[in-house]
């Protein structure tokens, strides 16, 4: 782990917050050594305007106020030379343009012309006395004091930068350690479950988030092995039951018409058979989102009609009445889903219903949408759990029992159409039948 997040860069968490926290220091210490040189070298400034100025008061009592008026303007100020400079200033006297005397042999003839000086200038009548201070020492004092802050500041942005990844990987540790947990996790079936590394109140909270998820995994893995069983079984049997008339057959002479009669029942085994596998890859392909059609706008009183008309033998045949209130309403969906959803309802309704009874099926605009109800007087169980009607091959005692025997996937293809599309189906009862409502 410790090599992965070393050579992700930036991808890591770890190190993009390190880079972000050394940014920021590193851009405040850049702030406060800019402010610092900039207060230091106001500083230098007030400090040589202090002393020229201190300076400038003292030729001016010496070398005026008090001056000897036998002497020249020269004579006084290089005889009171050490009270004026006081060893921080150079002196000149000059007339015009035309320089005197200069204290210092190496200066230049006029400092106000050079930038590295700073100077100040007393008239005295047609003379004039400059007091100037060389500006390179406070200059390279100046340099080295950046120098030192700059130091300074890289030495603060590196500790910072190694405190923060010290930190940030202490603050992150739990992550690493959750991970090493998952990744060392001994599968016993297919129940994993992680324990919380810490007692963070974050890190509790991801680990049961992650742990709720790896419930809905394992609920999952579950349904997929009972579905996978239940359909194993459901294929088996129609293949059994064909193998089993095939050998039948084959076992003495027969006559013609005993051999179509086998073939008419192989025929309808192999229709069902056919029916259940093409179910079932509907089914699947409406789990995994693989079957999602385009939307259009539709009448859904002309696809309930369509279902109507498709179940006219069996509705005749089973003395069935409907009671069928629709109203022309348009939604936008797509209409295969549409009809497979209808087509199965309606199925369902005309299968199970007790002969010489009444369908009830109504399409009303509601204010969230459509809402289609289909209601048949059927036998219902005494204890109704509606979720169990929902899962793939889930038949009861009484349709078991009964002799129209679906394949079980009529209500689970429903659900899984309404889920893809964003409906909603429910199921209801009064004890004496059974009512599906979709709401569009």
């Amino acid at each position: 782990m410790k090599s992965l997040v070393g050579s992700v860069g930036l991808r890591s968490m770890r190190n993009r917050m390190t880079a972000l926290f050394a940014l920021l220091v590193a851009v405040l210490m850049i702030g406060v050594v800019l402010g610092m040189i900039r207060l230091e070298r106001r500083r230098a400034t007030a400090r040589v305007d202090e002393i020229l100025q201190l300076a400038l008061e003292r030729a001016q009592h010496e070398a005026y106020d008090e001056a000897d008026p036998k002497k020249t303007l020269v004579q006084n100020v290089q005889s009171e030379q050490g009270e004026i400079a006081a060893g921080q200033v150079a002196l000149w006297v000059v007339q015009g343009e035309r320089v005197l005397w200069s204290s210092q042999q190496d200066a230049p003839p006029n400092p106000h012309t050079h930038s590295d000086w700073r100077a100040r200038t007393l008239v005295i009548g047609s003379q004039s006395v400059i007091i100037a201070r060389h500006w390179e020492p406070e200059e390279e004092e100046l340099r080295a004091t950046t120098r030192e802050l700059v130091g300074l500041g890289f030495l603060v942005v590196t500790t910072t930068a190694i405190l923060a990844w010290l930190l940030v990987g202490l603050i992150l540790s739990p992550i690493v350690r959750l991970a090493h947990q998952a990744q060392n996790a001994t599968l016993q079936g297919v129940s994993v479950r992680l324990l919380p590394p810490s007692s963070d109140v974050e890190m509790n909270y991801l680990t049961g988030t992650l742990n709720d998820l790896l419930t809905r995994l394992e609920h999952q893995a579950q349904e997929r092995g009972h579905f996978y069983a239940a359909a194993s079984h459901e294929l088996r049997t129609p293949i059994q039951v064909l193998l089993g008339e095939i050998e039948v057959a084959r076992s003495r002479p027969r006559s013609i018409e005993e051999h179509e009669e086998v073939l008419f029942q192989v025929q309808q085994d192999a229709e069902k058979m056919a029916e259940l596998v093409q179910d079932l890859l509907q089914l699947n392909a409406l789990e995994m989102r693989q079957n999602l059609a385009a939307k259009e706008e539709i009448n859904v009183a002309f696809w309930i009609e369509r279902a109507i008309e498709q179940q006219s033998q069996r509705i005749e045949a089973r003395s069935l009445s409907l009671d069928v209130q629709l109203q022309d309403l348009l939604i936008d969906a797509p209409p295969s889903h549409v009809e497979v959803l209808l087509r199965n309802l309606v199925e369902n309704a005309t299968k199970y219903s007790d002969s010489n009874s009444v369908i009830r099926i109504n399409l009303t605009s509601e204010v969230d949408g459509v809402q289609f109800e289909i209601s048949n007087s059927c036998e219902m169980p005494a204890v109704v759990h509606f979720d169990e009607w929902f899962v793939p091959f889930f038949r009861t005692d009484a349709t078991r029992s009964s002799q129209m025997v679906g394949n079980g996937l009529g209500l689970p293809i429903c659900r899984e159409l309404c889920t893809a599309n964003g409906w909603d189906i429910s199921l209801h009862t009064d004890g004496t039948g059974l009512t599906v409502r979709v709401k569009f």
